[in-house]
């Protein structure tokens, strides 16, 4: 299963380079922690190059803030509820948590 975490609020509108379509999504790996992060450049760049349907963007902050500001799409999880909602997730595409 692929589970990314990203903490801090990914900003979707940073200038990317070119990306190889056929080339993986690029991430860094912290085994300490159990977790997998990528840059918000990076995922940018990646979902440009086609992969944008490849990725579900969880919301790990409150309703209120949710509802202020959110990435188009993103599905609210506030962070005490993600063990309970790990089942609900799709299993063919990126989990990209985030949260301020």
């Amino acid at each position: 299963m692929k589970w990314l975490t990203l903490l801090a609020t990914v900003s979707l509108f940073a200038c990317g380079g070119e990306i190889d379509p056929n080339a993986p999504l690029p991430t860094h790996r912290d085994e300490e922690r159990d977790v997998t992060f990528v840059t918000a450049e990076d995922l940018h760049d990646w979902m440009e190059a086609g992969h944008a349907d490849e990725v579900v963007f969880i919301d790990n902050r409150n309703l209120f803030t949710f509802e202020q500001r959110r990435i188009a799409g993103a599905r609210l999880i506030p962070t005490d509820d993600v063990e309970l909602s790990l089942g609900s997730l799709p299993l063919n595409k990126w989990s990209v948590f985030y949260c301020t």
